[in-house]
């Protein structure tokens, strides 16, 4: 029985959209995803880009305001799976919590992100962490990804995980939970 359904964010939940940076935004935007944690990252922008830590740091917010839009509405699987834990388990930067705030609420039950645990998926460190968050056995944890690499190293931790593609959560939340037929309802 599923207990904790985890979604990861970017691919997911959130698409990307085509939009213009500005050429120091375009050169920070590079950078996500290759700095294990926020402190990294603002370093690595500032020698990139000249800016001082306050602009760098402003910057990234807006980035992350510009490129992300919510693909998937978290609140009605909430309402309709009253009873299950609802986590995001992300490789990004803590700043990413103000968007998940504006846009989602509280919908989530824990958001887990990877400079704030200081571990990236696919690495087993990040899977253990999200175990030991959920305080369930792995075996009641649905994991959502974009990336393979991520499913598949979520199952080799026994945790039960489906590649998403195209925003078909839905789909695979039904699939492991039952009912299918209402699944146009949400």
């Amino acid at each position: 029985m599923i207990k904790v359904i985890t979604f990861d964010l970017v691919g997911a939940l959130l698409g990307e959209n085509d939009t213009y940076l500005t050429e120091n935004e375009d050169k920070i935007e590079r950078l996500f995803g290759k700095n294990k944690n926020d402190e990294d990252l603002i370093e690595a922008s500032i020698k990139l880009t000249n800016l001082s830590r306050t602009e760098v740091i402003k910057s990234i917010k807006e980035i992350i305001f510009k490129i992300y839009d919510v693909k998937v509405d978290v609140g009605k699987i909430k309402d309709k799976y009253k009873d299950v834990k609802l986590f995001v388990a992300s490789n990004h930067f803590s700043s990413i919590r103000e968007f998940l705030n504006e846009n989602y609420g509280d919908v989530f039950d824990d958001v887990i992100i990877s400079s704030d645990i200081n571990a990236y998926k696919p690495d087993k460190k990040f899977y253990d962490i999200l175990i030991e968050r959920a305080d369930v056995k792995p075996s009641e944890i649905l994991f959502l990804d974009d990336r393979l690499e991520n499913v598949e190293a979520a199952r080799k931790c026994e945790i039960k995980s489906e590649q998403v593609k195209g925003y078909n959560v839905l789909e695979i939340i039904d699939k492991y939970m039952g009912d299918k037929n209402e699944r146009d309802n949400l």
